[in-house]
């Protein structure tokens, strides 16, 4: 099978380390958008299809985060906007990397909000799989452990989320 190619080279250029950040980046964020879609006031419906509301949930903490709370989410929070993950755009047929612009009055928390899907978009579309997930020796590495220590701050942050969050999966 082709997949198994690409995934036995995946095996083979990415550390155990980087291996676990990215587990534990996809299931603390698909985990993330579930609790949402769980917490009713966070959960957008369209044509009967359920999405997060990622946009009412930061509205419903932004008064409260405090990115200043520990040495490591500040530093987590300074990293991810000061060297934001890019996203693809196409030009001439070719894919690029470009900043994500943002107008002049958007808050911080907007931003990390939007910069952390695009950490995951990056990884789940398949952008960022060049094998560089070891600690100190990629930015994309920074990025997803920041984006971990800023989803886990949010969620103490609603009750509910946090509970939905922990139910247990059946």
């Amino acid at each position: 099978m082709t997949s198994d190619i690409f995934i036995n080279h995946f095996n083979e250029t990415i550390s155990e380390e980087g291996k676990k950040i990215l587990i534990d980046f996809f299931v603390t964020f698909s985990r993330f958008e579930c609790a949402l879609k769980s917490t009713i006031e966070f959960a957008s419906v369209n044509n009967q299809k359920v999405s997060p509301n990622w946009d009412l949930f930061i509205i419903s903490i932004r008064d409260i985060f405090n990115s200043e709370k520990t040495q490591d989410l500040n530093e987590a929070t300074n990293f991810i906007l000061n060297f934001s993950p890019r996203v693809q755009t196409l030009n001439n047929n070719n894919l690029e990397w470009i900043e994500r612009e943002f107008s002049p009055n958007t808050s911080d928390i907007n931003k990390l909000n939007l910069h952390i899907r695009d950490v995951r978009n990056n990884l789940f579309h398949g952008g960022k799989f060049n094998g560089n997930y070891q600690q100190d020796v990629s930015r994309n590495y920074r990025l997803i452990k920041s984006s971990l220590i800023i989803l886990n701050e949010w969620l103490e942050l609603n009750e509910d989320v946090q509970t939905n969050f922990l139910k247990e999966i059946i």
